[in-house]
């Protein structure tokens, strides 16, 4: 299989970046996010923010620097998966709210999708490229 290295980086940057500016603007906003996961019924919802900081900013910081890329993204993707079902249940929303929902929802699953591409890559061989 042939691969290009740049492009491999430049996915990972972008990919990594979406994560990275999420758990800084949860760490801006802390109180503010932990109040909203409250509202949706997520239990202990500091705990949460703590945690959702911690895979988001500390695994979006280990993607974009190449650190452990492989079970970092698959962490990251469970963790991703978990937020959806828990934030974005487009099938208990009102009318208003279904299609946002839905394109949030929709959007994280080819996110995890992402990640789990990225998790399969096969490191050790693209680096002796």
């Amino acid at each position: 299989m042939q691969t290009s290295p740049a492009l491999y980086r430049a996915g990972r940057i972008l990919l990594a970046s979406l994560f990275v500016i999420s758990g800084t603007l949860k760490i801006v906003d802390f109180s503010g996010v932990a109040g909203y996961m409250d509202r949706i019924g997520v239990p202990f919802a500091t705990l949460a923010v703590l945690a959702a900081i911690l895979f988001e900013l500390g695994g979006g910081l280990a993607i974009l620097s190449g650190w452990r890329v492989r079970p970092v993204a698959v962490a990251v993707a469970v963790f991703t998966a978990i937020a959806t079902l828990t934030a974005h249940r487009f099938w208990q929303a009102d009318p208003a709210a279904m299609q946002n929902q839905l394109n949030h929802f929709l959007k994280n699953i080819a996110i995890i999708g992402a990640l789990l591409m990225l998790a399969a890559r096969d490191d050790a061989a693209a680096a002796k490229k």
